[in-house]
């Protein structure tokens, strides 16, 4: 029975197969290559994968390559050119790498930053919404405000009737004595008011629509 062996073509290889190939020939392992050539099997294990980016800068790599081709006996020489070929596209690709990546990071950052900017924008729209309509919210439910110009608080009088002036807010509803009076658009109002001999009190309420009322009380004594 006749065994035919294929033989690979050495010029279809890289330098990385043709290495491990021929140390796989000659039936070493790289703990023992290691051991051997005194170089360090993470940079043996380069040599053979391709990872130039993985061997020291300089020319330790180039020594590396001249030790193991020694011990593989194979032709620094001849070695050396494919060496520098394979470093130099491997070079090529890592700046391409890192130029793209940073070119990928620099189209991400003018991605993000209108991003980021319409986020914020958004969020000083929201929170400068919910603080006027919590305003709107308090100025509606707030009691208004209600100013008495005349009389003061404690009046003596010799008459009969009195008049009651005073300012409030627009649309306020002003009650005096449980009876309403007509207020202008500024919120000033006025009324008079019939007094009886002795002691008068007088009530006055501005009311909003919604919210609580405010109320002022005013005492009239009136003396013959």
């Amino acid at each position: 029975m006749q065994l035919n062996f294929k033989r690979k073509n050495i010029s279809n290889l890289s330098l990385g197969e043709i290495l491990q190939e021929r140390r796989k020939i000659a039936n070493h392992g790289l703990a023992e290559a290691a051991k051997y050539t005194k170089i360090d099997i993470k940079y043996l294990e380069a040599l053979e994968a391709g990872g130039y980016n993985k061997l020291p800068e300089g020319i330790y790599g180039k020594n590396f390559l001249r030790e193991y081709c020694a011990y593989l006996g194979l032709n620094y020489k001849d070695m050396l050119p494919l060496f520098k070929e394979e470093q130099s596209s491997a070079d090529d690709t890592e700046k391409k790498d890192k130029i793209f990546s940073r070119q990928r990071a620099k189209k991400y950052y003018f991605i993000s930053l209108p991003k980021l900017l319409r986020n914020i924008i958004l969020l000083v729209t929201v929170v400068l919404g919910f603080a006027y309509l919590g305003l709107r919210v308090k100025r509606i439910i707030a009691p208004p405000e209600l100013l008495i110009t005349f009389p003061p608080a404690s009046y003596i009088s010799n008459e009969n009737k009195i008049e009651v002036a005073g300012q409030t807010e627009n649309n306020v509803r002003v009650f005096i004595n449980e009876k309403e009076v007509l207020s202008d658009e500024s919120g000033a109002f006025k009324e008079t008011i019939n007094l009886k001999q002795g002691i008068n009190i007088i009530n006055i309420n501005a009311k909003k629509r919604y919210g609580r009322d405010v109320e002022a009380v005013r005492q009239v004594l009136v003396e013959n």
